[in-house]
């Protein structure tokens, strides 16, 4: 039962977490920033949104790989939950291998910004990445931290929050075909400097092609705390339940990113 379980969700994950590596690790597809400059070395002040209340200026430097990596929940946040690597970068995948995304690949274009967030990733090049996998009393939850400019960390968000302004469904033809049906805004979460949450119905076929296409629905929460950007999912395998990404979760990851230090 439980590799059955790990085999579905295998299936509706494929075209989510499999395509941050499948773009390339370390390769700018299409995009990218708008400035080269060594890790860490960015303080820009960032463009305010007029959709929205002006950002918090990002108070440090954007976090390199190795600090990003040491800034991930682990067993002292959440006592009782598993917590894995999704992969490695010798696989295609995991820690720091997030690059940027091809926005040609989503159909309509304007929708690339949340098609991109769903992949944990984004138009802009980052300084790193961390991708987990969260699993507490029968949920499962993923997760990305992606470090950015400070500049491109706010731009992120601006162009998120403006495509789902418009965006209601769309399709990725990169790395699996996936079609991504009634999106719709949530309650907006109220940590880190800004966030959006949102739903969506995620219609996936298996990329061996030894399955029927498998509906399932998804929680999405990006939140930006400084220049990194988290990305919190929760995808339920029974159609038409929809399970929250835990409230714990988020609030622990956020609690770190922002004092900087793990709960003993």
């Amino acid at each position: 039962m439980k590799n059955a379980v790990i085999r579905r969700w295998a299936i509706v994950a494929a075209g989510i977490v499999l395509g941050l590596g499948a773009v390339g690790c370390g390769a700018e597809k299409g995009g990218g920033s708008t400035a080269d400059h060594a890790q860490g070395s960015e303080t820009a002040t960032p463009t305010a949104s007029a959709a929205t209340r002006t950002p918090q200026r990002p108070a440090q430097r954007p976090l390199t790989q190795n600090q990003l990596e040491g800034a991930v929940v682990d067993k002292r946040d959440l006592p009782g939950s598993t917590i894995s690597r999704l992969g490695a970068g010798a696989d295609g995948f995991g820690d720091g291998t997030v690059s940027a995304v091809h926005e040609e690949d989503t159909h309509p274009k304007s929708c690339a910004p949340v098609g991109s967030a769903v992949s944990g990733a984004s138009k802009y090049t980052p300084l790193g990445s961390v991708t987990r996998m969260v699993q507490n009393e029968g949920r499962i939850s993923t997760m990305h931290l992606v470090s950015y400019r400070a500049s491109d960390a706010v731009r992120v968000m601006e162009e998120l929050r403006s495509a789902l302004a418009t965006c209601t469904s769309y399709t990725m033809t990169f790395p699996t075909d996936t079609a991504f049906e009634r999106l719709r805004r949530t309650g907006d979460p109220h940590q880190g400097d800004e966030g959006v949450s949102f739903q969506l119905d995620v219609v996936s076929r298996d990329p061996a092609g030894d399955t029927d296409p498998y509906r399932s629905l998804q929680s999405v929460q990006v939140i930006r705390s400084g220049s990194t950007v988290a990305v919190f999912e929760a995808i339920d395998m029974d159609a038409y339940k929809l399970k929250k990404i835990p409230a714990v979760l988020v609030t622990a990851q956020m609690n770190v990113l922002k004092t900087g230090g793990h709960q003993q």
